[in-house]
């Protein structure tokens, strides 16, 4: 790979964290929600959810996590 070819390659490599997210509708207390968050995939049951942020019970910790970060 040259210069440009490997330019081009980090370029498409990071693309997905520029592209806007879809808005999910918030999710209520008990919904099994998973998402990825600063690059690490999460699920879990969501505890609380407060002005976009929601903490998730991820089997034992609990994630704080905006809201904008859910995929599924």
């Amino acid at each position: 790979m040259d210069a440009h070819e490997n330019e081009y390659a980090a370029a498409a490599a990071a693309i997905h964290d520029q592209t806007p997210r879809s808005r999910h509708p918030e999710p209520a207390v008990g919904d099994f929600i998973s998402g990825v968050t600063d690059g690490r995939h999460w699920s879990g049951h969501v505890e609380w959810v407060e002005r976009g942020f929601a903490c998730v019970n991820v089997g034992g910790a609990w994630l704080s996590v905006p809201t904008y970060d859910i995929t599924h």
